[in-house]
Order: structure tokens, then sequence, then C-alpha cells
């Protein structure tokens, strides 16, 4: 199964997805790139919607409709 995560989805406003199969990996990626890319947009926010931006990833992870997780 490949995972497919957007990090417009997660609300910052650029281009830059992440595909992979495992998920574990998707996710480190996209932390990586938004400490790395939006490291001062995301510094910014509370602990809570930090958090948020986090669960998020986690959900569109493991959702099977299509979104955020693609059969190949």
């Amino acid at each position: 199964m490949v995972h497919i995560l957007k990090c417009r989805d997660l609300g910052f406003n650029d281009d830059f997805i992440v595909v992979d199969n495992d998920p574990v990996k998707v996710k480190e990626k996209m932390k990586e790139h938004i400490l790395d890319k939006h490291k001062d947009e995301f510094g910014e926010l509370s602990d809570f919607h930090k958090e948020e931006i986090m669960s998020k990833m986690d959900f569109l992870l493991t959702r099977g409709c299509g979104c955020g997780v693609l059969k190949l």
C-alpha cells in the first residue's frame, strides 16, 4: 500500500508531497519538511495546534478512502 501525505492538507501553503510504502517514514519525512521549510510558521503555533497537525498526519495516513492512503 502506498501512503501519500500532502503538506497542504496539514494547513501549510505549499505543494510538498511525501509518498512511501511505510507510513512511519511518510510521517517522519513530513515532520522534517515542516520543521525545515515552515519552521517560523510552525514555531508560532500553540502547543495545541502543533499536536493537532501531528494527529492529523496519523488520521490521514490511516484513512482508507484514498484521501491519505492509496492502494496500488
